[in-house]
């Protein structure tokens, strides 16, 4: 075996980088093909289950953000009630966050889909909020 010969570890094939060719033409592709095409089918699925009740989670979304913004108004108006509002803010957020990524339980189970869409009730909410502090 001489030196220019190089072992390839893609195919187990000889590869001679003087003559470019493979001593062994293996119809099994490159690896990095391979991870390319499984890349893209993990992409695939991925946008697939985003598009999937994508206006319902649009509007829940929106929705959270609508009720920040309407929050924020209210309470802006009545200056006694700020802490204990915030408070109950908190408490609405850690309650949806604790049913979302608690361990499973039956009832909870049952009611995925409605938590997941309070999660993005959340969000939207959690997004309103910090947006209305920057206002003046």
């Amino acid at each position: 075996m001489s030196w220019t010969t190089i072992k390839s570890s893609v195919g187990g094939d000889r590869f001679d980088p003087a003559s470019g060719s493979s001593s062994n033409n293996s119809s099994r592709g490159l690896r990095l093909i391979k991870a390319i095409q499984v890349l893209r089918t993990k992409l695939l699925v991925k946008i697939q289950e985003i598009k999937k009740d994508l206006p319902k989670k649009l509007f829940f979304l929106l929705v959270g953000f609508y009720s920040a913004t309407a929050f924020s108004t209210f309470i802006g108006q009545t200056g006694d009630w700020d802490v204990l509002s915030a408070g109950l803010a908190v408490l609405v957020v850690e309650c949806i966050g604790a049913l979302m990524y608690r361990a499973s339980i039956p009832l909870i189970n049952k009611m995925r889909g409605t938590i997941t869409m309070f999660n993005y009730w959340k969000t939207g909410l959690a997004l309103g909020l910090f947006l209305d502090s920057f206002k003046f």
